[in-house]
């Protein structure tokens, strides 16, 4: 029943479960009848509900209305301050996973403009982007961007980068950003990390610095999967 008449929803925060839970049934018309009743009953959302909102939008196919929802808050003032780098996260994510990267840079560019507070998150999801769409030349800009936001990179961040210079033929910069990886006190490359530079050299015949890779995931005492040895 696509509806909380029945019982007494008070509070904004429950109304973000419900949104939710009907987002997590792919149920997009049942998300909407949660979001007008609620603004029916004249109850004020708070930036959680709006981002279970926009999320449950975003992840049924439409990060268009997610974006045009975000934007409706945003000329509101009693709505406006609800919206973060979090909420527009869902949004680049989703257009990320339709290779629609020029409204996932139009959406990075607008909510630098309002100088919105980006999260290790939000760079990861824009260098994911980058990678799903083959705009490699855009991540050094990135990754500025984030040392002048004074965030530094995780293992996520590597990762995603060194699997794009491997899809775009660069194997000599994934070799490098492993070295970075190598270098820091914080993480060390993982399983995937090899398996995805394996999987480089493989595709572009590179036996020799494949056998030499591998050779130093044992060294480094990483464990190889059965991924590792269907790339063998």
């Amino acid at each position: 029943q696509r509806s909380a008449k029945g019982v007494q929803v008070k509070a904004a925060h429950t109304y973000g479960s419900l949104i939710r839970a009907y987002g997590f049934l792919n149920d997009l018309d049942g998300v909407w009848v949660m979001w007008h009743e609620m603004k029916s009953r004249r109850i004020t959302p708070t930036c959680i509900t709006l981002g279970c909102m926009v999320e449950a939008i975003t992840n049924n196919g439409d990060p268009e209305a997610g974006l045009a929802l975000i934007h409706e808050m945003l000329a509101h003032q009693e709505t406006c301050s609800l919206v973060n780098a979090v909420i527009y996260c869902s949004v680049l994510k989703g257009f990320s996973h339709r290779k629609r990267f020029d409204q996932v840079w139009a959406v990075h560019e607008e909510m630098r403009s309002k100088s919105l507070q980006y999260s290790i998150v939000t760079y990861n999801a824009l260098i994911d982007a980058c990678v799903r769409s083959g705009e490699m030349n855009r991540v050094s800009l990135l990754l500025e961007q984030m040392s002048d936001d004074r965030i530094e990179p995780n293992v996520i961040t590597y990762s995603t980068v060194l699997k794009g210079y491997c899809q775009d033929n660069r194997i000599d910069k994934a070799f490098e950003v492993l070295e970075d990886m190598k270098k820091s006190a914080d993480f060390s490359p993982d399983e995937v990390t090899y398996n995805t530079l394996l999987d480089g050299c493989a595709r572009y015949g590179m036996l020799e610095r494949g056998l030499a890779l591998l050779q130093d995931m044992e060294a480094s005492h990483v464990r190889p999967s059965n991924f590792t040895l269907s790339v063998l």
